[in-house]
């Protein structure tokens, strides 16, 4: 049988995997804040969202790994989300 967890119980589950909330979501808020600077400064005619998002995933998964870099999980997800930032970079019409 397969008993699910209470949402305190995720939530502690989730700390210890990934640090506390009020840390990571400053961090990650000031970080993806930050990015989107950044792209508005930048040459482009207009911000390809698509693009800027799954850019913000690597951010996510760059915190989870530097808070608990034993989790595989985080480093193929990242890669995987800059090959989809890369394509909608480039196929930006589309999206």
């Amino acid at each position: 049988m397969n008993e699910r967890m209470t949402d305190e119980e995720i939530l502690f589950d989730r700390q210890g995997k990934y640090g506390p909330p009020d840390l990571f979501f400053k961090t990650y808020g000031e970080m993806c804040r930050l990015l989107d600077q950044y792209a508005e400064a930048s040459s482009q005619e207009t911000v390809n969202d698509a693009h800027l998002t799954a850019l913000k995933m690597v951010l996510l998964k760059v915190l989870r790994s530097t808070w608990n870099p034993g989790i595989p999980d985080n480093f193929a997800d990242a890669r995987n989300y800059i090959t989809i930032a890369q394509v909608c970079a480039t196929e930006k019409d589309t999206y």
